[in-house]
């Protein structure tokens, strides 16, 4: 999901959630939220960076792909030597 796409359904999140629960006008309470949103940017900054390593399915099917080329390879090269 894109940037923008994200921030709409937070901002929609946040309206509906403002109108079932509105928050108490309390300095703990925004002091909560700051923290919970800089944990929100800290885990977005994370998976941004983060190095993505093949799934097991996905080298397994690598593994199988190498040793296909390679089996017709050398079956190539022995119909051509004959």
């Amino acid at each position: 999901m894109d940037g923008s796409r994200s921030e709409r359904a937070r901002a929609r999140a946040r309206h509906l959630l403002a109108q079932i629960a509105p928050l108490p006008d309390d300095t703990e309470v925004q002091r909560l939220r700051e923290l919970s949103m800089d944990y929100m940017r800290e885990a977005e900054r994370l998976d941004r960076e983060r190095v993505t390593t093949p799934e097991p399915s996905e080298q397994i099917s690598a593994a199988l792909d190498a040793i296909a080329r390679d089996y017709f390879a050398r079956a190539l090269q022995n119909w051509s030597k004959e």
